[in-house]
């Protein structure tokens, strides 16, 4: 069953957000997209274009695989000085290419002056190589005090990110390396670098986050606050786990616009490369997480992220009511939000009639969630993350996925699932305030 309000193609497979970019009036959503069938594979970048980051249209592939060479992730920037020499505005992507018939992966750009409709490949690519086998996701922005290009990028089974400049998209010179020092996990991927602001301040920091495919905590998307220079990231933090679920992975973000908080938006893939084969096939698979508006607090005396969802995915909602939850069962809209208080020890269990299982359970500041699927238990898993801030805590459920945010944006939690039917069967103990979807025919 599709999802009510979370981008999903309308066939085969969807993973990794790439080329997030805002140009005339429309915010693009690349992505990695096997257009051959729902399973990994052939990969091409996928395009989705909106007006408001909520209602998304899916457009034609935008780069494909050819020549033995997938075309894998990487980000978009547009060139409005013609640094490239593709034409001012031109819109430009920087991904990585990956041979299909040996193991060797390089950087390459393509450009685009129809607002992304269609691209072409730079006839002097690759503009990065390494002769290497592990070497991708390249996350590129413009640096205005240095009036430079600036590409990170891993070194994927060395646990390894850099940092490279280019004054035309084409040359490209390494600058430093990301301290590692103790990052858990192995196989570093999707690097994203941004400069986000502090809350109650005028103080700004640098957020490095990358993705670690396997050994790390939570979803695997690690990362820490720091100060950039222009070439060089000095961490402040250690590093911190963006999503305690086990899905939400490869995030990058939109560098502009931002709101009036100057907080930029991100998005990331609501999978997981280890249970996402085992999926039950339907003619699509993979969808991406809300967007999050993008932040630092202080909290204790150190910087940590802060995620909140777009506002106008909020403006999809009405019809709310508060529900006593109890020994009984409630019918739940399969596309709602729930808000609990999260200063409360309170649980509540989301069922189906196959004997799929959700069980969230707040117990002195600690949110524990519990995924149970006994018709796909490659799915079974529990999450776990502190609540500190109070408030409310979020629950955004769609048809195969849960988003939790709570701690204002300081703590959240994504996985998908596989509850089937118009609605799920709600109990618990304590009082949740649902907001029911209202879905356009």
């Amino acid at each position: 069953m599709r999802p009510a309000y979370h981008y999903a193609p309308a066939a085969n497979w969807l993973s990794d957000p790439n080329g997030l970019i805002w140009h005339d009036g429309e915010w693009h959503m690349f992505y990695q997209y096997n257009p051959h069938g729902e399973d990994w594979g052939h990969m091409s970048w996928g395009h989705a274009v909106s007006k408001d980051l909520a209602q998304w249209c899916e457009l034609p592939v935008a780069l494909a695989e050819e020549d033995n060479t997938m075309i894998f992730s990487g980000s978009a920037v547009i060139d409005y000085a013609n640094s490239a020499g593709f034409g001012a505005d031109a819109m430009v992507a920087i991904y990585t290419g990956a041979r299909t018939d040996r193991p060797h992966q390089f950087q390459a750009i393509a450009s685009s002056t129809d607002r992304g409709r269609t691209f072409t490949k730079f006839s002097g690519n690759p503009v990065l190589d390494r002769k290497m086998a592990d070497f991708r996701d390249p996350s590129v922005f413009w640096h205005e005090p240095l009036r430079q290009w600036i590409m990170a990028v891993v070194l994927s089974d060395e646990n390894r990110a850099l940092i490279y400049s280019s004054p035309d998209l084409k040359d490209w010179r390494e600058l430093s390396e990301v301290p590692r020092d103790d990052a858990p996990g192995h196989l570093w991927e999707c690097p994203y670098m941004v400069e986000l602001p502090i809350e109650g301040s005028d103080e700004t920091r640098w957020l490095f986050k990358v993705d670690v495919l396997s050994g790390a905590p939570g979803s695997g998307s690690l990362y820490r606050v720091g100060q950039f220079d222009g070439a060089r990231f000095t961490p402040e933090t250690t590093w911190l786990v963006a999503d305690h679920g086990d899905e939400f992975y490869a995030a990058i973000g939109w560098q502009e616009p931002r709101d009036s908080m100057g907080r930029p938006v991100w998005v990331g893939w609501m999978g997981n490369h280890a249970v996402q084969k085992h999926l039950p096939k339907q003619g699509w698979r993979g969808a991406m997480s809300l967007p999050r508006r993008m932040g630092l607090r202080r909290i204790d005396g150190h910087l940590r992220l802060v995620q909140q969802i777009e506002p106008a995915c909020r403006a999809l909602f009405d019809q709310s009511e508060t529900l006593q939850l109890g020994e009984g069962c409630h019918p739940v809209s399969a596309a709602s939000m729930l808000q609990l208080s999260g200063q409360a020890d309170t649980w509540l269990s989301l069922t189906d009639d196959a004997g799929r299982l959700i069980d969230c359970r707040i117990v002195s500041g600690r949110l524990t969630v519990i995924r149970r699927d006994p018709v796909t238990p490659q799915l079974d898993h529990v999450s776990t993350m502190d609540i500190t801030g109070g408030g409310v805590v979020e629950i955004w459920l769609d048809h195969g996925s849960i988003e939790i945010v709570a701690d204002r944006g300081a703590a959240c939690l994504t996985l998908q699932h596989c509850l089937s039917g118009e609605a799920w069967a709600l109990r618990g103990d304590g009082a949740a305030r649902a907001f029911y979807i209202r879905i356009s025919a």
